[in-house]
């Protein structure tokens, strides 16, 4: 059950061509994952979804709102405390508004389970799309065991502002609505007016970029190295096909590797699995326990990080501290707003869901055609296999710590 890093970073390697929700490419990529686990000894499943990319248009339209009401209170100081309140309401129903939007835009699964419904040649807002997740079980599963889910999304996309400079600027409004907004209700008028303007000459540009999709990353590092690094997980998991004997010491524990698509567009892949089996996790996490771990651009050479829920840490999450101490790894945790992560929709819904995510130098070049394999390093993929490996260990030693589903 050993974890060799060097061939995780050769199944990425496979995988690491442009494949953007709705090309030709992803189909592709997705059957060849397929095969992949079923040489494993999974069973694999498609579940087909379609969903539709209203919330980026969301987010956009908030983003522009906020500047008109910024607008609205530099020029008005009658309007500006009203202007003010109403974009700290929307910062604070933000996550609210767009699980509402998020809600609207996922529609059943196809009952054929095919990959496509229609030509999908362009991801345009508003319009229906159809993918599918890739759905992996070990036969001869036991209820009463701990439930692994190992999670990685195979799409890719690319965006013409780096997502670096996006990210930044994401924090400039976000952080400086609060402060403008702050600074209004205090009366300093002329300061807040400083703040304001340079909000918007930074968040203007942003209503523009959030919707903005193309098709020219080969997505090495984002997400190659992370389906590749859970493609190799399952390899290692499966080598013995009895769940109850997979492991040298412990008492068991159930494999489930969840490959999605649609991340790249504001999570929806996720969110998707998570609506149509929200039942039968529930009732995983009430009999064994589930923990749900989520590969995100590991394959690099650089510092491992994992995300969380700010107000869901569970049992996961000690695990990976724990792991990351004994191995003098010194794991910090990673939050930025405006940077989404497959596990989020999952702990939305009271799920033991995290991220592991690798951060070096090599990551600046996600989302642009520079995501290349060339920029894969064989530490970021031994860093993520070995906690994974030692995560799934400990589970397997025990049954305490369910979780209780809100």
């Amino acid at each position: 059950m050993r974890f060799h890093p060097e061939t995780a970073l050769r199944y990425a390697c496979d995988i690491a061509r442009p494949r953007r929700v709705g090309s030709g490419e992803e189909e592709v990529v997705a059957r060849e994952i397929v095969a992949r686990l079923q040489s494993f000894g999974y069973r694999v499943e498609l579940q087909s979804f379609r969903f539709t990319t209203g919330v980026n248009t969301a987010i956009a339209v908030e983003v522009g709102l906020s500047l008109t009401l910024i607008a609205i209170a530099i020029w008005s100081k009658e309007a500006a405390p009203w202007a003010a309140m109403l974009i700290l309401g929307m910062v604070l129903l933000f996550e609210r508004l767009n699980r509402l939007v998020e809600a609207v835009s996922i529609a059943g699964q196809t009952p054929d389970r095919s990959f496509r419904e229609a030509d999908l040649s362009g991801v345009r807002p508003g319009r229906w799309q159809a993918t599918s997740n890739i759905l992996a079980t070990l036969p001869g599963s036991d209820s009463s065991l701990p439930n692994l889910y190992l999670v990685a999304h195979y799409d890719s996309k690319s965006q013409r502002v780096p997502l670096l400079i996006r990210m930044i600027m994401f924090v400039v409004v976000l952080g400086g609505g609060v402060a403008f907004a702050a600074l209004t209700l205090l009366g300093l008028s002329a300061t807040a007016a400083i703040v304001g303007v340079a909000v918007i000459v930074v968040g203007l540009p942003l209503v523009f970029l959030v919707p903005d999709s193309g098709n020219e990353s080969p997505g090495a590092i984002d997400n190659a190295s992370g389906a590749g690094t859970v493609l190799h997980l399952a390899e290692c998991l499966a080598e013995r096909r009895d769940p109850s004997a997979r492991f040298a010491s412990g008492q068991g524990l159930n494999v489930t590797v969840l490959i999605t698509s649609a991340e790249e567009m504001a999570v929806m892949g996720a969110a998707a699995f998570v609506r149509h089996n929200k039942v039968a996790l529930q009732a995983q996490a009430e009999a064994g326990g589930l923990y749900i771990l989520n590969f995100d651009g590991v394959g690099v050479d650089g510092k491992l990080h994992y995300a969380d829920s700010h107000n869901r840490r569970g049992r996961l999450t000690g695990l990976i501290r724990q792991i990351g101490n004994e191995r003098r790894l010194s794991l910090s945790r990673f939050g930025l707003a405006g940077v989404l992560f497959d596990h989020i929709p999952l702990a939305q819904h009271g799920f033991d869901a995290v991220t592991l995510v690798t951060l070096g130098k090599a990551s600046l070049s996600v989302h642009t055609a520079e995501d290349t394999a060339d920029k894969l390093h064989v530490r970021g993929f031994e860093q993520a296999g070995q906690v994974a490996l030692e995560v799934a260990e400990k589970l397997a030693k025990s049954r305490a710590g369910r979780q209780i589903i809100a």
